[in-house]
This record gives C-alpha cells, structure tokens and sequence, in this order.
C-alpha cells in the first residue's frame, strides 16, 4: 500500500512537470523554451576575405570567423588574407612569404604597406589586377575604410608590376566580383582589328557616345575610312590601367604601320564604360 502511494504522487509530479513545460522538438520564438543560438561568440569576430576563384574568372568573397585579438580590425583582416585559403573552388594570389609592414587609417583611406616580396615578382595583367582587389576589397569590407593605397616599404610606387596603376587610392570594385575579368586592352584590339577589317559598323557599335557625338558618327566612320584603308598593322605598346570598375581610364600607347614600313605612334587617353555586360569605349576614338 505505501508503495502503491509513492507511484501515484511520482506519477502526479510528472504529469504536472510535463504539462507545464512545452517540450523542444515544438518550437516557436515567441517561446519561453527557445533555446538561445550564438552561433559567433564573445571572443570571435567575422572578416570578409577576398580571394580569385580556382578558374581566375574574378573575385569571391571568403567569410572567415577568426579569434579576436589585441590587433586593429584592419591589421587583422590583412593578416588573415596573407594566411591564404582552404577552401575549395578558391585560389590563392599573395605570394606566400609577403608581410604587412604598416597599416593606418586617415580620413576614411587605408595606407597599408607592405615588403618588397609582393612588388618584386613578374604579374600577368590578370593576375595584378586580382592581388590588388583582393587587398583593397578585402580593406574597404570594413564599414570606416572607402579607399586604400598600396605602399611597398612604406614608399608610393607607380605599378605593382607594370599594367596596373596604384599611384592612387582604390575603391571596392564590385565589378570584379560580379563578372568574369575582362581584360580591357581587349577591347581596344577588337575595336582596330574591326578598322583594318573594314568592318566600321561593328567599330562603330563599341563606342559609348553621348546625343551630340552620335550626330558626328557619320563623318568619324568617313575619317576612319580614309585613314585606317592605308593602315597594315597596330600593335599597343604599352598601357597601364588606372582602376578596374564600371568606368576605367588607360593610357594607351600604339603604333600604326602604313605602306612601305612606314610606323606613327599615338599616345591615348581613354575611358571604357562598362555597359551591358561588356565595355564600351566612351566618345569617339580617332
């Protein structure tokens, strides 16, 4: 008999536990049994990282939970992009053995410097574009950073290699994440090729005009022509780029040979628009 009591207020105990709590396979966030998630602690902290995709197509955004540190968030990311990845799909650019020797922040601008192992290398067009974007992307990620110069020991340079000016600050190029590289001395090569071909109107058609330089549009093909009939050959000699974006300026060096071996060389200014997924060239191109 006593045992027989005992079961029944254990039981009585256990009904009440039971419908006084809802159980966690039922679970709504309005409720009291709700487990908590966190999924980033305290001492963490997550960093946008910026490195080519396997294919060297363009830029892919690495979200990397790292320890906090005693390091700036700035300092902190950069260190984390020279590290590398693992992760599969992705590429690593930076040469391995590349450190960071400064970092400070003026007026929204990242000056990072860093040694001569990143500068002393010979880069493809491409693949200088990809290590300065994966830099300054990776930099400008963080909210109070817009633009970002790069130093090599703590000294402004022209190139990082010879195509790419760094001169300057960068701005985040949304455009090499987004699209496949375009490589834009392309551009140029296509629309002479199409002159020496005597295909005007597919010239014609990579030019970004404005209302007013459409209506010049008929005496520009009749210049080109004139002029283009007497060329054999072009070659660019040299170019640098001065940032990759929706709107891109290069100087362009060229050199025109006519009849009898004859050679002109042209200096150009030149901006590409980036317009329905290609680049046109912005005004008319003498």
């Amino acid at each position: 008999m006593r045992k027989k009591c005992t079961l029944i207020i254990l039981i009585l105990i256990l009904s009440m536990l039971t419908s006084s709590c809802q159980p966690y396979d039922v679970l709504s966030e309005d409720s009291n049994n709700f487990p908590p998630i966190n999924p980033i602690s305290k001492d963490k902290i997550e960093v946008i990282l910026y490195y080519p995709n396997s294919e060297m197509e363009h830029l892919v955004p690495e979200i990397r939970v790292v320890s906090r540190s005693n390091e700036r968030i700035e300092e902190m990311v950069v260190s984390e992009l020279l590290k590398g990845t693992k992760r599969k799909g992705l590429k690593n650019i930076i040469p391995e053995n590349v450190e960071m020797l400064s970092l400070d922040i003026v007026d929204d601008i990242a000056y990072v410097s860093f040694s001569d192992e990143l500068y002393n290398k010979s880069y493809g067009e491409k693949e200088e574009a990809f290590i300065i974007y994966s830099i300054v992307n990776t930099l400008t990620s963080i909210p109070d950073i817009n633009r970002v110069q790069i130093f090599i020991n703590g000294k402004a340079i022209n190139t990082l290699f010879k195509y790419y000016s760094v001169r300057e600050p960068l701005a985040f190029s949304s455009l090499i994440v987004s699209r496949d590289y375009i490589n834009p001395v392309s551009i140029l090569n296509e629309y002479y090729d199409n002159l020496l071909d005597g295909e005007y109107d597919k010239s014609m058609d990579m030019l970004y005009l404005s209302e007013i330089e459409k209506v010049k549009l008929n005496t520009l093909r009749i210049y080109l022509e004139n002029e283009f009939k007497e060329v054999e050959q072009f070659d660019i000699t040299d170019y640098i780029i001065y940032e990759y974006g929706d709107k891109l300026n290069m100087d362009v060096e060229l050199v025109f040979t006519y009849e009898k071996n004859n050679k002109k060389s042209s200096y150009k200014k030149i901006e590409l628009v980036y317009d329905k997924d290609k680049f046109k060239i912005k005004g008319l191109l003498y």
